[in-house]
Parts: C-alpha cells; structure tokens; sequence
C-alpha cells in the first residue's frame, strides 16, 4: 500500500498535497466570442528563486496556464502536444 502515516497518525501525501497548493499560484481565464484572455499570478518561492513561466503554447491555436506544481503540468503539457501531433498526423486538422 503506498499510503503512509506520520507518528502522529496523519497522512504524508495529504500533508504534501496541501504544501502544493499553498506553493502554487492562481490562473484565470475569460473567453468571448472573439477573445480570450489568461492571467496568471506570478509568485517567487524565495527571495533567491527566479519565477516560473505559467502559460505555454501547446499547438497553433491551443495553450494552458499551470496553477500549482510546474513539473507536474509539464508532463501534462508534454501529452497534450503529443495528441495534438498525432491528431494533426492521422486527420490532417487541428486538434
């Protein structure tokens, strides 16, 4: 079982889950007929850290905004480009 207890009797994974959404920063996103509009909250870890880019390109007419763990959405966002080229390959449209 990958469930493990502290001595306390609470649960790590709960414990790591709710650090990553106090690290994490927000997204908003408005859509019209003719436009749409993300913003993102851009927030430093520490003074000596850098800040992370939060919105990528995923295809010609496709991009997302990452609130909470980069590494996460990265592995999201590197199979999200991966459907897109294969429906690009096998139909000849965009996703």
């Amino acid at each position: 079982d990958v469930i493990t207890f502290s001595p306390a009797g609470r649960l790590h994974q709960v414990e790591y889950a709710m650090e990553a959404v106090k690290q994490g920063s927000a997204c908003v996103g408005l859509r019209s007929n003719t436009h749409v509009v993300i913003g993102v909250l851009l927030r430093r870890a520490s003074e000596l850290a850098d800040y992370q880019q939060k919105i990528f390109k995923v295809d010609d007419h496709m991009g997302i905004s990452i609130s909470g763990l980069i590494a996460d959405a990265r592995v999201l966002r590197k199979f999200m480009i991966q459907e897109c080229l294969n429906h690009k390959f096998v139909y000849d449209t965009p996703l």
